[in-house]
Parts: C-alpha cells; structure tokens; sequence
C-alpha cells in the first residue's frame, strides 16, 4: 500500500493492484444495484412468480458449482486473462436479456447461464491476481479486495434503493440492469489489461491422496461459511418470531455487518499468509462463531426485555461479522499456503466447488435447526461450527506434510 495520507495513501502503490480493485469496485457496484432491484424487477417486469424465482436460483446455484471444475480446466486452456474478459463480456451482455424475455422458460435458462458464468468468475480473477501479486502479499490484497467490493457494493445498494423509491414507474429498474450490464463491460476493458500469468503450474492434478485431504479443508471452510446463512436467513427469522414490531432490526444489523466487515478487514486478514498463521484464523474464526450462536440464543430468550434481547443481538451480530472475517482470511491464506505453486484455475475451481459444497446445504441446515429443535437451534449450529473449526488444523498440517514430502 502506498504510504501517504487521504485517498491516495488509501490506494495501492502497484499499477495490476490498482486495476484490480478497480475491476472490483465496478463489478460490486452493479451487482449491489441490481441485487437490491432483482426480485422487484423480476415479479414486476419479468411477470414470475416468488416459487419460480427459488427453483430458478436453486438449480442455477447448483449447476454453478458442478461446472466450475470443467470451467476452470477451460480457462487454463484460453488464457486466464482472456477468459476473465469473456466472462466479464458474457455478463455484461446476458444482464440486458432480462429486460426482452418473455415467459418463465426463457427466464430460468437466463438465470442459470448468469449464475454458472458467475461461478466461472471467482477462481479467474483469484488466478489472474495470483499472476501479479506475490507469495508474501495475496492474502492482503486479497483482503483489500474485499473491503473495496464491501465499500462498493454498499454504494450499489443505495442506488438500488433509491430505484426502489419509483414504486410505480419501470424506468429506474430499467436503468439499474443498464448500469449493471456496462459495469461489467468496462470490467472487461480492465481486465484485458491485466498482465497473463507466466507462471507454469507445478502440477495440473494432485496426487489422490492429497486431493482428498484438500478437499476435506476446504469441505471444513465450507462449514464454517454457513454463517452467512446464520445471517441472511438465521437473524430475520429470529427476529420476525422474537422481535416481531422491530423488522427494522434485520436491515439494522445487516448494516452494522457491512461496517465492520468494511473497517476491520484488513487488519483481521493479517498475519494468515502461512499455514500456521491460517489455521490459527479459522480455529478463531469458528469458534468467534459458535458464540454468536449462543448470544443468538440468549437474545432470542432474552427478547421479551427488549433492551437486553436487542443488546445481545447487537453483540451476536459483532461476533458473526468478526468471525467471518477471520474465517475468510484463513481461507485465502489456506489457498494460497497449499496451493502455492499450482497457479491453474482448475486448481482454484476444485477449491472453490469444495467450499461452495457446504454452503449449497447451509440454508437448509439453518432452517431445519431452527425449525426442528426452536431456539436450541442455535447452540446445535454453534456446535457444528466448532467442530469443524477445531477439525481445520490438523487436517491442514496434514495436507502441508503431505504436499512437503511431494
């Protein structure tokens, strides 16, 4: 980072660095927007219905992370620079079709093409940053990274809202797919900028052995990520049965999610460059984690003394945004500590199928907790956390001793 003050001490000293975050800030800016806007554009413009749009979402997630192996061997073939272009090209091109479709046929098979090129994309831009940072500094790039797709993706929120304010017209919805669609093209003028990776892969598939005790680390991190569905299903339902006359807490707390992820994401990523500082991260990380659970809990016993229930929410909260932090930074350091030298994106998609494995079941698994057991549902999701948190660490040095001895 370069030194200095203000913005421009804020910003990367390294020309790749800064295009990067560039693409980054653009792409989460559009997303942000038309994610705030999609289901109103798609029940109001599109004509689907709420059950149309699940079924529609759940099969593109699926197919997303099945075809993201394949994918990944087919931008090993191309050219990670030129395939994050195209995908870029695809996106910015396939958004618009939302605004011509007509009927549910052509709407899911938009959906699922958007959401499996979507997929395509997170382990490219992983390879094509692995291309120009080194060894020593991904894990903070990385995490910069993050904070700047936080930051913008925010902003892009707030465009959205402001969209949804014309509750009768369609022109502010037609124009946040607009913005969208040219975000992600300007996206691939950067990208094609963007330096080729140079660096031949040490070895294009693993040995058995070891790819199944990779797969286990990131199955665990997979695991520890159902915290976002602790978030974005967990939290509204423990409000809308505890806190029923206070729905205003879900956006509260989803804000005071974003903030912290925003200001300390950085300093949580520090530190996780290397193997042991990695595992330490996600050991924290889970177990930070498997309190929010249990402050859940207490708030969700707690809620008929409103100040108390809230407070503890508010602390929940805290510690699910802080644990995810650190969870997140033990993942891009795990990545980049046992895949060092295997700059593929086939590499970078099996990884990728791995954790998104997990998190495919998240939603279910946090609901039929709830469902099945109530308010004890918590503390058995706060259990599962930490086993898998406690598992990571020797499961990782496994992997690094078996990658050691070649």
């Amino acid at each position: 980072m370069a030194a200095g003050t203000g913005v421009r001490g804020w910003l990367p000293a390294s020309p790749h660095e800064r295009r990067y975050a560039t693409i980054t800030a653009i792409d989460s800016l559009g997303t942000g927007s038309f994610l705030t806007v999609s289901v109103v554009l798609f029940v109001t413009v599109v004509e689907v219905t709420p059950t149309q749009i699940g079924v529609a979402l759940g099969i593109g997630g699926v197919l997303s992370v099945l075809t993201r192996v394949p994918l990944g061997r087919l931008s090993d073939r191309l050219g990670h620079r030129r395939s994050l272009v195209l995908v870029h090209l695809l996106r910015g091109l396939a958004f618009p079709g939302y605004l011509l479709i007509d009927g549910y046929t052509e709407f899911l098979v938009l959906s699922v093409f958007i959401l499996v090129v979507d997929g395509w994309e997170s382990p490219v831009r992983k390879v094509v940053l692995l291309a120009f940072a080194p060894l020593s500094q991904r894990v903070r790039i990385a995490a910069y990274n993050r904070s700047v797709y936080n930051v913008a993706f925010s902003a892009g929120s707030l465009l959205g809202a402001l969209a949804l304010l014309d509750s009768t017209g369609r022109v502010s919805l037609y124009l946040m797919v607009t913005a969208n669609s040219l975000s992600f093209l300007f996206a691939a003028v950067l990208a094609y900028r963007m330096p080729a990776s140079s660096t031949a892969p040490a070895s294009r598939r693993p040995a058995p052995v070891r790819s199944r005790q990779y797969a286990v680390v990131g199955l665990l991190l997979g695991c520890l990520f159902t915290c976002t569905s602790v978030l974005t299903i967990g939290l509204p339902l423990l409000v809308l049965s505890h806190f029923a006359e206070h729905r205003w807490l879900i956006g509260f707390c989803l804000a005071l999610h974003t903030a912290i992820a925003i200001v300390l994401q950085i300093r949580l990523s520090r530190g996780t460059s290397d193997i042991r500082g990695a595992c330490r991260a996600g050991v924290i990380g889970g177990s930070v984690l498997a309190v929010a659970c249990l402050l859940f809990y207490a708030g969700a016993r707690t809620s008929t003394q409103l100040t108390v229930g809230v407070g503890l929410l508010l602390l929940a909260v805290a510690a699910l945004s802080i644990g995810e932090l650190l969870v997140s930074a033990a993942t891009w350091g795990l990545s980049v500590s046992l895949r060092k030298h295997d700059l593929t994106a086939h590499n970078q998609s099996v990884w990728s199928m791995y954790i998104s494995l997990p998190q495919l079941l998240g939603p279910f698994v946090v609901v039929w907790a709830l469902h099945q057991f109530g308010d004890a549902g918590w503390p058995a999701l706060g259990a599962l956390i930490l086993l898998a948190a406690l598992a990571l660490r020797p499961v990782s040095l496994a992997v690094d001793k078996a990658i050691t001895r070649g």
